[in-house]
């Protein structure tokens, strides 16, 4: 095996980590040199700009006390200014070998490694290397790579490994490519993302910026000079919320077209290597093996014109935001099984919503009851208050009850949202939703755990939820089936408790039409 000599990364990361420490900064900096400071103020930058400096120090030493080597099968990790630290990470427990690029990463033309292990999830037991040339990731991938265990292909469960030939050079094996975002699906994509949610609160916080940046003075021009300034209008107000919003749905779009610009799938081997990103680039590389579960995510925007995101669940993968498990963003409902056939076998199966096995007919009533509860609480709660205090109508207390109908709407859509079924390779698909509807496929094989449970009111109809989990770096990976048929759920458990695919003679009694709907 050939080893990597000890080495520390390149000179800018003193910069860059003081940069990412100082950044809290920029902000009072800016309000400071805008509006015009006090000279207290100014002695406040002062002893600022100090600290900026012994940062700057502070990070140089820990750039000269941080080195990295991989010898004897291990990657080896010294740190440490006061207590020094040793971390060793065998090759072949290494999963994944994760490259990314932010714009303060590429003023430095460095990039930034991630080493992901069996372990991993974000936290200490991954390495991370926040500045290495283009070359020099290229070779530490190839260290790591070079006669490590891998999966085979024909393998699905991970049982069977090869040993990857000694000198092939996978830095330069950039895969077979299997999807492209283009740019008509990516301004889709940001149409249709449902982050307006975030945009609004980043035009909340850049508000609150703007005025404390800009003099009270200016503003009060601005009132009286406003149309309609002795008093807004309702079509004043309205069309003020008219412009906020369309203003944070362009920024979602924006948004996630930097976030997913460039997006492809390629398969190397036994992984997928997924990039995206405009001004942060990353490129992440996701171990088939790993791969416990896929989800397809189809929002209230998204259904009607049948596209849907593709996410996926990993064992020993950290998910730092949230389009870290994030496998396709944006793909047709109808061309999904073909792209999973190709990207990961091990999940692909129909996606027909008629072979789904749906909750029982008595179960309808739970679910079109299940948000009006809230809005008749909160109802017999505010009316009180309303007519008690004299500054408030007392109607106003009766303002939730016009979203009944909506609650009652949504509780239908998630009925006729939710069903299951165990397909002929022993996959579980399940399907939930009312808002977000959300498919799940899962091997059996690959579920940690499974539960039932009753509360007292579906004991009285004889109802069930079905609970199932797979292990996962992010914390997600946790299915439920609600308001399913007792017999049905039971007959999930049973089935999925036995160790082996149960032979015809195995399968549970079909006691309800719902069970021997779904189950082979």
């Amino acid at each position: 095996m050939t080893d990597l000599s000890p080495r520390r990364q390149h000179p800018s990361l003193i910069v860059i980590n003081a940069v990412r420490q100082l950044r809290g900064l920029v902000i009072p900096i800016v309000i400071l040199v805008v509006s015009g400071g006090s000279r207290d103020e100014w002695w406040t930058s002062a002893i600022g700009g100090v600290i900026a400096m012994v940062s700057l120090v502070g990070q140089a030493l820990v750039w000269w006390q941080y080195r990295y080597e991989v010898t004897g099968g291990e990657l080896q990790v010294h740190s440490g200014l006061l207590a020094r630290r040793e971390r060793i990470v065998p090759i072949e427990r290494v999963q994944a070998i994760d490259v990314n690029e932010t714009p303060l990463q590429r003023l430095f033309h460095v990039v930034g490694v991630r080493v992901e292990t069996a372990a991993g999830g974000g936290g200490d037991t991954d390495v991370k290397l926040d500045a290495l040339s283009t070359a020099e990731a290229d070779l530490l991938r190839q260290r790591l790579t070079v006669n490590r265990p891998r999966l085979d292909p024909a393998s699905a469960d991970g049982a069977s490994l090869t040993e990857t030939p000694a000198g092939a050079n996978l830095a330069d094996d950039e895969g077979r490519l299997i999807r492209r975002l283009s740019a008509r699906e990516l301004l889709i994509t940001g149409a249709t993302s449902g982050r307006i949610g975030p945009a609004l609160a980043l035009v909340g916080f850049g508000a609150q910026l703007i005025d404390d940046v800009i003099p009270d003075r200016y503003w009060e021009r601005f009132i009286v000079a406003a149309p309609g300034a002795a008093g807004f209008s309702s079509r004043g107000i309205i069309s003020f919320v008219i412009v906020i919003a369309i203003f944070a749905w362009l920024m979602a779009i924006a948004s996630t077209a930097l976030t997913f610009a460039q997006c492809e799938v390629r398969r190397q081997g036994d992984r997928l290597l997924v990039s995206h990103g405009l001004l942060d680039r990353r490129r992440r590389s996701i171990p088939l093996r790993r791969i416990q579960a896929v989800t397809i995510s189809e929002g209230l925007l998204r259904q009607p014109f049948g596209v849907a995101a593709i996410d996926f669940e990993s064992a020993g993968y950290g998910k730092d935001t949230p389009e870290s498990g994030t496998l396709f963003p944006l793909l047709r409902t109808s061309e999904i099984p073909a792209f999973l056939a190709e990207a990961c076998p091990d999940f692909a199966t129909a996606l027909d919503p008629g072979l789904l096995a749906p909750p029982p007919p008595r179960a309808r009533g739970r679910y079109l009851m299940a948000g009006v509860w809230g809005l008749l609480i909160t109802t017999a709660i505010a009316a009180p208050i309303a007519a008690w205090v004299a500054w408030a109508p007392w109607w106003w207390g009766l303002a939730p009850l016009p979203f009944v109908p909506l609650a009652i709407w949504f509780g239908w859509w998630n009925y006729r949202n939710t069903g299951w079924r165990l397909d002929d390779k022993d996959r579980w698909i399940a399907r939930t939703g009312d808002v977000n509807r959300v498919t799940a496929i899962v091997p059996r094989r690959r579920l940690q755990h499974w539960s039932v449970h009753q509360d007292l009111l579906q004991r009285r109809v004889d109802l069930a939820t079905f609970g199932a989990a797979v292990a996962s770096g992010g914390g997600g990976g946790r299915f439920h089936l609600k308001h399913l048929d007792a017999a049905t759920a039971t007959g999930l458990l049973d089935r999925f408790g036995q160790r082996q695919p149960p032979s015809p003679a195995q399968e549970p009694v079909a006691t309800t039409a719902p069970l021997s709907a779904g189950l082979p």
